[in-house]
């Protein structure tokens, strides 16, 4: 306890108060460990932390969804290559359903389904509306560059070894149906049904209807172009064959027998002498009547 020795009443109350001030701060010498801590303890709790506060912040809160794995977009097919398309030089036009192609040197083409008036066959005639579907074949074929289209149904080659084949140009599609459709062939099934026989049959059908090409002006395909000559009749011969008498006209047999005009079919020109006697009135033709 510090002693005040001679102070001022004012002085002596400052210092009491501070003494008061510091035993009531302080724990008490006669306090034991546990008895602090208990204080301590009991201090806290009566006291919010801010530690406290912000763990029930922290709870009042929306649960944050739970992150996902990222996802990859399915994987896309990849876009097929486009077939690359082979065509081959039209070299030669032999007629409307014949044509010859730069393939392996040269290939001869028979194309199928189509049947066009003939012009270069070397055992039949030119037939009616030949020379104009070869000249419209030309006009659509020479110089191109085409496409071939082969038919299971039909094999690879006839029975000339011809390639056979649909033929495709670049700005008119299908050929043989676009000369079925003008009128310049008339669809053709050799054996078997072909891929395209009712689309061909269709074409036909309308260009008839519509008296195109060979359907107006021939009747169809295989007419001749010109009508072939007829050879003339043979002279009349006389009915007894053998060889002829000088001086008749038709033949007449020689002299003897003697013939009368019943054994011969007149009249007769007689130039010379009359040894049968038809002239019987010297005007020089017998057999008259």
């Amino acid at each position: 306890m510090i002693k005040i020795q001679r102070a001022g009443p004012a002085l002596a109350m400052v210092v009491a108060l501070a003494m008061s001030g510091c035993e009531s701060s302080e724990p008490s010498v006669t306090d034991s460990p546990a008895d602090a801590a208990r204080a301590d303890t009991k201090a806290k709790a009566s006291s919010p932390s801010k530690t406290g506060k912000a763990d029930k912040r922290k709870d009042d809160r929306e649960p944050e969804p739970e992150l996902q794995p990222k996802q990859r977009p399915p994987a896309q097919p990849r876009p097929r290559e486009p077939r690359r398309v082979v065509r081959y030089l039209v070299t030669e036009v032999v007629d409307g359903d014949t044509v010859k192609v730069a393939k392996a040197g040269e290939t001869t083409i028979r194309i199928i389904g189509v049947d066009t008036p003939e012009t270069v066959h070397p055992f039949e005639p030119v037939e009616c509306g030949g020379p104009q579907a070869s000249k419209t074949a030309a006009a659509l074929l020479t110089g191109k560059r085409v496409r071939l289209v082969y038919d299971p149904s039909q094999g690879r080659l006839d029975v000339y070894d011809r390639t056979l084949a649909y033929v495709t140009v670049p700005g008119l599609g299908d050929f043989g149906l676009a000369m079925v459709r003008r009128g310049h062939a008339a669809e053709y099934t050799y054996d078997t049904a072909y891929a395209r026989q009712s689309q061909y049959l269709q074409a036909e059908s309308r260009a008839q209807s519509l008296d195109k090409g060979v359907w107006d002006r021939c009747g169809g395909v295989g007419t001749p172009l010109v009508a072939p000559r007829t050879a003339p009749a043979p002279a009349p011969q006389p009915k007894n064959s053998g060889s002829c008498a000088p001086g008749y006209s038709p033949c007449v047999p020689p002299y003897p027998p003697d013939l009368n005009c019943d054994d011969v079919d007149g009249p007769i020109t007689i130039t010379g002498d009359d040894p049968h006697g038809f002239d019987a009135d010297g005007d020089g033709t017998g057999c008259e009547s």
